[in-house]
């Protein structure tokens, strides 16, 4: 591993400093030895700052120290954003700005020298039209409300007279992708022709390092959709699924598949806001029954009038024939 050590003195620029914030905007900081100079003079604590190794030459600079400590400098920011944001979803508080990020636990210390912004997992409302799952009918998408930070969704009464069709999903699932595809346009005829109400709810299990917490990601991706744009909410699902099969989640390539459906939350996807609602919706998935039957036990799950789809999710004539067979509730 190549190592290198920085004496604790390395000297820096003066920033000059009013109320704990900077007079002016600091220089950028366009190297790592920069960042721990300034990390240093802001007052982190940790000096023996260690640079860690970096398996090609694109990656992000990182420097740690100890456990509790590491410096990253990125690329540009939206990929500090994106560092940051993985960090958050590890439950991990971390300070971002510009090009860089650093973990420690004085944050807030070093916050009133260099500024940034503090980013950690909270509690926070989950978005609009969601509860937990996002519904369509004959009139389009059926409005709900938040569900609160500490809270449960609203109680969904059943529709009388048609079929109730919910769709459970994890944005990194392959066999979710193919059901979509194979079926997606149907259940929204369905919906749109006032056969069906068809929920559709996004689920986090396949997070992994390596396809950038693509099932968190994407979902808080879906949910930015769903709480601006509704109408864009099924077109876009479909993209999304189907992008995040052969890629790991980037927030700059699934910002531009939601512009493609008319969606511009391109903040709300690099700063993942949804990002604990989704967590929290994919636990009451997992715990409570779903259209009252049985708990989540894997993805994708179709529930039709409370009877779970068992047939091949790739063959769109036998959902339908499924859909056909079933009796909607009274």
């Amino acid at each position: 591993m190549r190592r290198r050590a920085w004496p604790a003195g390395l000297a820096i620029a003066a920033i000059a400093l009013l109320a704990g914030c900077a007079a002016t905007p600091p220089a950028p900081i366009t190297t790592i030895g920069e960042l721990g100079a300034a990390y240093l003079e802001a007052g982190g604590e940790c000096s023996d700052l260690v640079e860690q190794y970096r398996a090609t030459e694109t990656d992000p600079v990182v420097a740690a120290c100890g456990t509790g400590t590491e410096l990253v400098l990125a690329a540009d920011a939206d990929e500090a954003q994106a560092i940051a944001t993985e960090r958050q979803l590890q439950e991990q508080t971390v300070l971002v700005a510009d090009r860089w990020v650093i973990r420690d636990p004085a944050l807030e210390t070093i916050q009133q020298s260099l500024g940034g912004q503090i980013v950690r997992l909270a509690p926070a409302d989950g978005p609009a039209n969601m509860a937990d799952a996002i519904a369509f009918g004959a009139d389009g998408v059926v409005e709900a409300d938040p569900v609160p930070a500490e809270g449960e969704p609203a109680a969904v009464e059943p529709p009388s007279g048609i079929h109730d069709i919910l769709v459970v999903v994890d944005p990194r699932c392959e066999y979710c992708a193919r059901a979509l595809t194979a079926s997606g346009e149907e259940l929204e005829r369905l919906a749109d022709d006032g056969e069906a109400r068809v929920a559709y709810l996004p689920v986090s299990l396949g997070d992994e390092i390596a396809n950038g917490y693509a099932s968190t990601l994407g979902a808080n991706a879906l949910a930015c959709v769903a709480d601006s744009a509704p109408d864009a909410y099924r077109p876009f699902q479909s993209a999304l699924l189907a992008h995040l099969q052969t890629t790991r989640f980037d927030a700059a390539e699934v910002t531009a598949l939601a512009a493609e459906q008319g969606a511009e939350v391109g903040d709300c996807i690099a700063s993942a806001p949804f990002a604990w609602w989704v967590r929290q919706a994919t636990v009451r998935a997992i715990e409570e029954p779903l259209q009252g039957v049985e708990p989540l036990r894997g993805v994708p799950t179709i529930l039709v009038d409370g009877v779970s789809f068992a047939g091949d999710v790739s063959d769109p004539a036998a959902l339908a024939a499924f859909v056909a067979a079933q009796a909607p509730r009274s």
